[in-house]
C-alpha cells in the first residue's frame, strides 16, 4: 500500500477477464484468443497511481507490450518529471507507438504473438526462386526490353486502378503479416495524483466516474464516422466505408500499433488515418465521486455508461453476514456475467473479450488500511478467468 494524496483512503482495483458464458468464475470460450491486457499499479511512483485497459485486435501482442512497457515509458517522459501529466501521457502514447516500428520491438512482438521471424531464410528462398526463374525463362535482355515497351501503355492505364485498390487494401493482403503493422490495441489510461484524475484515451475502451450515482464519461470513443475523425482519415488519404470501417478494415480511428494505416510520409504520426494521439480529460476528485470504471468495449457494447454505474452502485454497498462490504472482484465478475451472451447465436453482442477495473474512491471496510495516520491506496486484482496479461508491473497489486 502507498500514499496517494489526500483524496482516497482506499482504492480497490478489480479486473476481470471472461472468455465465455458462465455463472461461475470458470468460463466457457466464445473466442479462441484473449487479446486484452491491463495495468493495476497503486504505486507508479510515491504519489501517483495508474490504472489502464488495453483491448487488442489482430493479435494480443501490442496490448501485452503496452501493459509491460507503457508505465515506465510514461515515467521516462520529460513532461512527467516536470509534473505535466497531460503532456506526459500524450508523449508516452506517441513514443510507444513509434517503438513498434523498430526492428528490435517487432521481433519481441513476434515472440509474444508466436510468429517466427525467419527473415534471412525467407530472403534466401526468394533469391533462389528468382535465379531459377531467370534460367528457365531464357529471355535475352533485348527481348525483355521489347516486351517492356509493349507493356508500358498497359501499365500506365493500370496504375490508377492499382492506386484505388491500394487505398482499400487491408493488413495482410500484401502477403506479409507483421506484428504492430497488422495488429494494434486501444488504450485508456488513468493517473491519480493527489486530488487530480487524468485520463488519456485512444480507441473505444472507456473510463467512467460515478458522481453521486451519475455517470461522468472521462473518455471519448473514437469512431471513424465521427466528424473530426473522418476529416483526419480523409486528409490522410483514407476512406470510411458504409459500415464505419477505415478502408474497410478497422472500426475504430485511434489506436497504438496498426502501422499499416500510418504510412503517409507527408503527415506526422498524430495526423495519420489511425492516430495514437490520445484525448485527455481531467477531473478534480471530491467527496461526490464514488468510484471509477475502466473497461473495454466488450462491456460498453452491451451496457451504457449509466447502466454500468447503476449496476455497480446497487452492489457496492452490499454487505455479507459478517457485515463486510462485498469485494469489488465479485462485483466485476457479476458484471461480466451480466454482459456475456448465453451463446453465439446472436449478432455478436456479448461475445467479445471483456476486461473491467473498478476503482473505489472511498474507504471500504474490507480494504481499509492506515499507516502512521496516512490514508492509503490498496489495490486488489482478481481475474475471473485466471488469465495473466503479461504485465510485470501489475503483479504489484495484491490479489483479492
Amino acid at each position: 500500500s502507498v500514499t496517494a494524496g489526500s483524496v482516497c483512503a482506499t482504492v480497490a482495483c478489480s479486473s476481470g477477464h471472461l472468455l465465455g458464458a458462465s455463472a461461475t468464475p470458470t468460463p466457457l470460450t466464445w473466442r479462441f484468443l484473449f487479446q486484452d491486457a491491463h495495468n493495476c499499479i497503486p504505486e507508479l511512483d510515491s504519489e501517483t497511481a495508474m490504472f489502464s485497459v488495453y483491448d487488442g485486435h489482430g493479435g494480443e501482442e501490442v496490448a501485452l507490450y503496452c501493459a509491460k512497457y507503457l508505465p515506465e515509458i510514461i515515467k521516462d517522459q520529460k513532461a512527467y518529471k516536470d509534473g505535466k501529466l497531460q503532456k506526459a501521457l500524450e508523449d508516452a502514447f506517441l513514443a510507444i507507438d513509434a517503438k513498434l516500428t523498430t526492428e528490435e520491438v517487432i521481433k519481441e512482438l513476434a515472440q509474444i504473438a508466436g510468429r517466427p521471424q525467419d527473415d534471412e531464410e525467407e530472403k534466401e528462398k526468394v533469391a533462389d526462386e528468382d535465379d531459377g526463374n531467370e534460367d528457365e525463362d531464357g529471355y535475352s535482355s533485348e527481348e525483355e526490353e521489347a516486351e517492356n515497351e509493349e507493356d508500358e501503355d498497359d501499365t500506365e492505364e493500370a496504375e490508377e486502378d492499382e492506386d484505388e485498390e491500394e487505398e482499400m487494401m487491408l493488413p495482410g493482403m500484401e502477403g506479409k503479416e507483421e506484428p504492430g503493422s497488422d495488429s494494434g490495441t486501444t488504450a485508456v489510461v488513468a493517473l491519480i495524483r493527489g486530488k487530480q484524475l487524468i485520463v488519456a484515451n485512444a480507441g473505444d475502451s472507456r473510463c467512467v466516474v460515478s458522481e453521486r450515482g451519475k455517470a461522468v464519461d472521462m473518455s471519448y470513443d473514437h469512431k471513424p464516422e465521427d466528424e473530426l475523425e473522418l476529416a483526419r482519415i480523409k486528409n490522410a488519404g483514407g476512406k470510411v466505408t458504409m459500415d464505419g470501417r477505415v478502408n474497410g478494415g478497422l472500426n475504430l480511428s485511434r489506436a497504438i500499433g496498426d502501422h499499416f494505416y500510418k504510412r503517409n510520409k507527408n503527415l506526422p504520426p498524430e495526423e495519420q488515418m489511425i492516430s495514437a494521439l490520445p484525448d485527455i480529460k481531467v477531473l478534480a476528485i471530491n467527496e461526490e465521486h464514488d468510484f471509477m470504471v475502466i473497461a473495454c468495449d466488450g462491456i460498453w457494447n452491451v451496457m451504457s455508461s449509466q447502466e454500468v454505474v447503476d449496476f455497480i452502485q446497487a452492489k457496492i454497498s452490499q454487505k455479507d453476514e459478517n457485515g463486510d462490504l462485498r469485494p469489488l472482484s465479485s462485483i466485476v465478475e457479476e458484471l461480466l456475467d451480466q454482459c456475456l451472451a448465453p451463446d453465439t447465436s446472436g449478432d455478436g453482442t456479448g461475445c467479445d473479450n471483456m476486461t473491467c477495473i473498478i476503482i473505489c474512491f472511498k474507504p471500504r471496510s474490507t480494504q481499509a488500511h492506515t499507516d502512521s495516520g496516512k490514508r492509503k491506496l490498496v489495490a486488489a486484482e482478481a481475474q475471473a478467468a485466471g488469465e495473466e496479461n503479461g504485465s510485470d508491473s501489475s503483479k504489484k497489486a495484491k490479489r483479492d
